[in-house]
């Protein structure tokens, strides 16, 4: 009998203890989810930010189209403008299923960005693996576009810079845990995607790149196809040369890049680029013979080279390092001024790039 008792009285208070901590859930119908999130500079105002959520409103039917609410606030920080947004809707907010974090472009070229992604990744519901991207004009009106195709709220943002769509090297998706790591660590600078808002749809094809408190240069969309092959992102693409009167594009099956950095005594220190390219001619202005390509593999892969070059200067005097360069160099310097070391030899630091081009087909039956 003691013994029946004594199960009695724990399976009670098993219960009980079960019953306390079910008192702060909610169920589902009493959530509204926040699928993106936009925090522009506000404007006309005495407050710093404004914050816009973009909610998903659940579908009546099946044949019901994709509705969604987006509430804005101005506030000195994010997490006044949340609890003024609470104020306005009539269900928990919820932020366990946003995927998408868009910063104005004025924000990230005025004030910079770290107060506002220090709420991101304090925040425990919204996940790191989140994508963070610059909108522009602001972020308000990237999340205000409703393509046609879209099949639920911010899905065509989902689906770009996830990369489950579209395939495209003029995209550079970042993660905000990514992201993070950049803003705080010495030897690589953060780079972020720059989502334009057009009338029916959203145009990504061009990069941010930063320094650790602003957006300091835009890349154009050529420039960002070129840092996507240096960071190995992303190897589907399409190269254009030319010899003599023939025009030909050739398209990328596989793009690999690496790099060396040398700094031999008493010698300007270098930056050794080896990329190989493989593909097949897609498109020419006059035929080509399969015994000709070798001709054309060196003049792509010199122009190339040039390209690359170019793009590797332009992001050199800016100051930046999006590729991690510095990084690189501190992994085999353990001395206890290489990061002062680095900053001192890559303002002058040179590049050599090599390009390695293999056509395998022309694309013709001979």
């Amino acid at each position: 009998m003691r013994l029946t008792s004594k199960w009695k009285l724990s399976f009670n208070i098993f219960l009980t203890f079960m019953l306390l901590s079910g008192c702060g859930f909610k169920d589902i119908d009493k959530r509204f989810f926040v699928v993106s999130i936009g925090v522009d500079l506000a404007k006309n105002s005495s407050k710093k930010y404004l914050v816009s959520l973009k909610f998903a409103v659940p579908k009546t039917t099946r044949e019901s189209p994709a509705e969604y609410q987006i509430v804005s606030e101005e506030a000195n920080s994010i997490s006044e403008a949340v609890r003024i947004i609470k104020t306005k809707v009539d269900k928990e907010i919820d932020f366990s299923h946003t995927k998408v974090i868009l910063l104005g472009e004025e924000l990230v070229k005025r004030r910079g960005n770290a107060g506002v992604n220090y709420w991101f990744v304090r925040r425990r519901d919204v996940q790191s693996i989140a994508w963070i991207a610059v909108g522009k004009p602001s972020a308000l009106a990237v999340l205000k576009v409703k393509p046609t195709s879209e099949y639920f709220p911010s899905n065509a943002l989902f689906l770009a810079l996830g990369k489950d769509g579209s395939e495209t090297p003029y995209v550079i998706s970042e993660f905000m845990y990514d992201f993070k790591f950049r803003a705080i660590e010495r030897g690589i600078d953060p780079v972020l995607p720059i989502i334009k808002a057009k009338k029916d749809f959203l145009e990504i094809n061009t990069v941010g790149l930063f320094n650790k408190s602003k957006m300091l240069l835009e890349l154009q969309p050529e420039e960002t196809k070129m840092l996507n092959f240096f960071l190995n992102r992303e190897e589907k693409s399409s190269l254009w040369g030319k010899k003599g009167q023939t025009n030909m594009i050739v398209n990328t099956e596989k793009v690999k890049s690496k790099y060396k950095i040398y700094t031999p005594k008493g010698k300007r220190p270098y930056i050794q680029f080896d990329v190989s390219v493989d593909g097949v001619l897609e498109e020419t202005t006059k035929r080509i013979a399969n015994k000709q390509l070798s001709k054309y593999e060196k003049v792509i892969g010199k122009q190339f080279s040039k390209e690359a070059l170019r793009v590797l200067r332009k992001i050199q005097k800016a100051g930046l390092d999006p590729v991690g360069f510095g990084l690189r160099y501190r992994s085999r310097h353990f001395n206890d001024n290489d990061w002062k070391e680095w900053q001192r030899i890559y303002p002058t630091i040179d590049f050599k790039v090599h390009t390695k081009v293999q056509i395998s087909d022309t694309g013709l039956i001979e």
